[in-house]
């Protein structure tokens, strides 16, 4: 078998899912070479921009890998909250969800991420339901992160022992730079940091930078995390953002953006309060009085606006979840319907903080894009979107590049906890890039020649201007 272990086997897996190889003979692949090549005579118009997209790196704008040390040892022994290294841990993480809607018992989904369990238990779980939905974008990743990474066409009854055992024996030392930079052409890479509530350094910091959460200051503020930011009792209003300041002097440098996915639970019309009506009901909710949904409110609208206004002191970005939700059978439609709704008046009160508005609020993207036309301080963010689903995606790219300025749009976030996905994901999402730009093209809205400078704003450019706080040793 060949090498699949390389960028050039990456790339022309990606490009092999629209009939064509991105990678042309004779091409370096290097991803430190410029990613502008002219579209020369000779080859079609698809090949060349396929091209251009493959050559182009990735700067991926939202992760939430675990530290790399962490899956190597979860490779030889049970570590809490990861998966076993075999098959069944690319059927975690949004692919568990389709598995599940399409009738998979939660149970046997279990099954297949415990260490416990007979591969061949797992695959004879698995097997039916993952034909029920092999067709939506969480399987496709599955698919293309095998052909890219293990030279393999699907996961099938013939080879999930096979794949299992690469899985387990590629995670070694230095195999996120591998995967994410050698193969899937990522220069860097965002990650929201979920083992710990705010927080955490992780390396290798030339490619992953952290962003910082704000959950726990604001939405609703958690006393013990406030308290031992602080170090110190957090029991009135002032002492609270006392520890949100020391909680931006001690990351605020560090992080590379702010993040918050708290309209998984709450709405996101924050009330602008003033500090007089916040502060004594703090002092009660210090105590854990009862305090009616109104109150909280306050005090929840108090502590994100300041927040917003730390994030303007340390020019971080205000990466925001909108739209459609992980998981199954929870998802409060008429709440993520009025997200963006409900951000038009925080864009107003903090002009001088930049938004990014993530998952293209699908499937809202109309007023994503319409957001990003109106306000200077929104960005659309693509992450997720390209596997929630490939098609719209490719419609909304076209979509926001005829109607907002390409300087305000992110391409690519993998959004994924195994890295091993990222690298299907990145390849769906060169695709998407592709069909968008030639459509544009062949549409007659886009002139042939503009698609390099494009390509390059929307793949990287974009996220190396606007998020000023990349972080590189």
């Amino acid at each position: 078998m060949k090498d699949p272990l390389t960028r050039r086997t990456f790339l022309g897996a990606s490009s092999a899912i629209a009939g064509t190889q991105f990678i042309v003979p004779g091409a370096k692949a290097d991803a430190s070479e410029p990613a502008t090549p002219s579209f020369a005579g000779g080859t079609s118009l698809y090949e060349t921009t396929a091209e251009l997209v493959g050559k182009t790196p990735f700067v991926d704008t939202h992760e939430h890998f675990v530290d790399e040390s962490l899956r190597v040892r979860g490779a030889r022994e049970e570590v809490r909250h990861l998966a076993a290294p075999d098959f069944g841990m690319l059927l975690c993480h949004y692919t568990d969800s389709d598995l599940q809607v399409a009738g998979m018992p939660a149970e046997d989904y279990k099954q297949t991420q415990a260490w416990n369990v007979p591969l061949s238990k797992k695959w004879e779980l698995a097997a039916p339901y993952y034909e029920r939905c092999r067709h939506t974008g969480y399987q496709l990743c599955i698919r293309e992160t095998l052909r890219a990474l293990f030279d393999e066409e699907d996961l099938r009854a013939d080879n999930y022992e096979r794949i299992s055992q690469r899985l387990q024996e590629h995670a070694a030392p230095g195999f996120y730079t591998r995967l994410l930079r050698d193969i899937a052409n990522i220069e860097y890479a965002h990650v929201n940091y979920l083992q710990k509530p705010l927080f955490a350094e992780m390396e290798p910091a030339d490619l992953l930078g952290v962003d910082l959460s704000i959950n726990p200051l604001c939405a609703p503020p958690d006393l013990k995390i406030l308290e031992k930011t602080l170090g110190s009792k957090v029991t009135t209003l002032p002492e609270a953002m006392a520890a949100i300041d020391a909680c931006f002097d001690q990351y605020g440098s560090k992080a590379v953006a702010i993040k918050s996915q708290c309209a998984y639970w709450r709405s996101l019309n924050f009330l602008n309060a003033d500090a007089k009506d916040a502060a004594p009901l703090f002092k009660r909710y210090a105590r854990k009085a009862s305090l009616s949904s109104e109150e909280l409110e306050i005090i929840q609208g108090f502590m994100f606006h300041y927040c917003m206004k730390k994030a303007a002191e340390y020019g971080l970005v205000v990466k925001l979840h909108t739209g459609y939700y992980a998981g199954h059978g929870g998802m409060p439609l008429a709440r993520v319907r009025d997200n963006l709704s409900d951000l038009c008046p925080i864009l107003k009160e903090h002009p001088d903080t930049m938004f990014s508005l993530f998952h293209i609020a699908y499937p809202y993207q109309d007023e994503a894009i319409a957001i990003a036309k109106q306000y200077r301080n929104a960005c659309v963010d693509m992450c997720w979107a390209w596997i929630i689903n490939p098609a719209a995606s490719v419609r909304f790219l076209k979509e926001f590049i005829m109607a907002a300025p390409a300087c305000k749009l992110f391409a690519f976030g993998g959004d994924y906890i195994p890295v091993e996905m990222s690298v299907g994901h990145a390849a769906i999402a060169r695709r998407g890039v592709t069909q968008a730009i030639v459509e544009l093209i062949q549409e007659g809205w886009l002139a042939e020649g503009d698609a390099p400078s494009l390509v390059e704003r929307i793949m990287r450019g974009n996220a190396l201007e606007i998020f000023a706080k990349n972080r590189r040793a």
